[in-house]
């Protein structure tokens, strides 16, 4: 009896693997970009034809600001007094004293205050949406809401994507000015900085572009959060694994995005000057 042929070899089998899952994973995150620019569609006529329930919004926008500003202020302030346990001794030394509050000012502002909040908001928030709403549409309990006559893009995505977009940016705010008065504690405390010296900096170094921009950043990283978090639960499906799956891409893909708008915004604003 002749020998069976041979299996073909196959080289690289971790690699290949990854490659393919790669693949399948970039499918489904434009699917979910798909959607997310088709709800976007519908909850901007939502919007225009006024059929907004507000009291979600309310207990949304509790939920998002007071929920998680407690995170959001300590890990702006940290940043801020670690930025100047790092520079504003050095900077003293050099004759520089006068710019501390500013280098550390607009490090903030420009970038770690809208940064550090929208992280901290992904993790308490955007996590948690997509937690909720992948549950109920694995548990059928949006298919429920359709039988009910009840939108559950209206019901579900819009009042927390608005919610993020306000409270976000408002949170940032607070942020920034923790994070400016954490690195005016420490430059004080390190080098010996005089309070009014640092403020005076922060005074004539930031202007209205910096919190303009800074604001821009956070409005637009709340719509990418919940918009990702709650389209991402809302195409759900499978058994309670896909649960767990959910929210780690609501968190992943919520991140990249993120992270390329903030790039793309601050060239546009900063990278011509």
């Amino acid at each position: 009896m002749a020998n069976p042929r041979p299996e073909k070899l196959r080289l690289f089998p971790f690699t290949r693997r990854a490659i393919q899952a790669m693949g399948k994973e970039w499918g489904v995150f434009l699917d979910t970009l798909g959607s997310a620019v088709y709800y976007t569609g519908d909850i901007i006529g939502f919007l225009l034809a006024g059929r907004f329930d507000f009291k979600q919004f309310v207990q949304q926008l509790a939920f998002v600001g007071v929920d998680t500003i407690g995170i959001s202020l300590i890990m702006a302030t940290f940043s801020g007094m670690v930025i100047s346990l790092q520079i504003a001794t050095e900077m003293v030394k050099q004759g520089a004293g006068d710019f501390v509050g500013a280098l550390v000012a607009l490090s903030i502002v420009r970038e770690l205050a809208p940064i550090m909040t929208s992280f901290s908001v992904i993790a308490m928030a955007g996590s948690a949406y997509a937690a909720e709403l992948s549950t109920m549409q694995i548990t059928n309990q949006v298919d429920a809401l359709k039988v009910l006559h009840v939108n559950p893009v209206r019901y579900l995505m819009m009042p927390r994507i608005l919610a993020g977009m306000v409270a976000l940016p408002l949170m940032t705010i607070i942020a920034a000015v923790a994070g400016i008065l954490g690195g005016m504690l420490i430059s004080g405390m390190v080098a010996d900085l005089s309070y009014a010296k640092y403020l005076d900096s922060v005074w004539h170094q930031v202007d209205l572009l910096d919190i303009f921009t800074m604001i821009l950043k956070s409005t637009l990283f709340g719509f990418i959060i919940f918009m990702m978090a709650t389209t991402i639960g809302l195409n759900a499906s499978g058994g309670s694994r896909e649960v767990g799956v959910a929210t780690t891409r609501a968190v992943v893909w919520s991140f990249v995005l993120m992270a390329i708008v903030d790039y793309l915004l601050t060239f546009l604003v900063y990278g011509t000057h």
